[in-house]
């Protein structure tokens, strides 16, 4: 008799092989003989990546900001203004200081814009004013100001 499909046979004959390879490869990754390692605690965890800080004196930088100016320009649209007073409290300087004030929308609590402000060199016990170019905003949108100061140590 011949066989009415060409190949059927041979097309089984892998399926079937790769049901017994599965089975068999699915008893070997059972349990083993060894016990399971407990749940890890905080203290025995080791971290991700540790970062290391220098020793010795270290920039620690306060800063307040003002209360955004509302200007007008001739054309009736509207941009505010904003300074910042940033101090370096630390007790060693800091380099590439970048100083980033922020335009942040009331009602919606959204950032309306940004301006960054880079200081190469910033001594211990130094302060610095910063006042903003024009940042757009709507004229009537009631805004706040942020500040945030980051820096890398020399």
């Amino acid at each position: 008799m011949k066989d009415p499909l060409p190949g059927k046979s041979f097309v089984i004959l892998i399926l079937l092989g790769c049901l017994f390879g599965a089975a068999v490869t699915a008893g070997c990754i059972g349990n083993s003989a060894e016990p399971e390692p407990e749940d890890p605690t905080p203290a025995a965890t080791p971290g991700a990546y540790t970062t290391y800080s220098p020793a010795g004196p270290r920039p620690s930088f306060s800063a307040d900001v003002t209360t955004p100016e509302k200007r007008m320009r001739t054309d009736g649209s509207c941009y505010w203004t904003v300074t910042g007073r940033v101090t370096n409290d630390g007790d060693g300087p800091a380099r590439n200081v970048v100083v980033r004030f922020m335009l942040v929308d009331d009602e919606s609590n959204m950032i309306r814009a940004t301006e960054t402000v880079l200081a190469p060199r910033f001594q211990a016990g130094e302060m610095k004013i910063f006042t903003t170019n024009p940042l757009p905003g709507d004229c009537d949108r009631q805004y706040h100001a942020e500040i945030d100061v980051t820096h890398d140590i020399p």
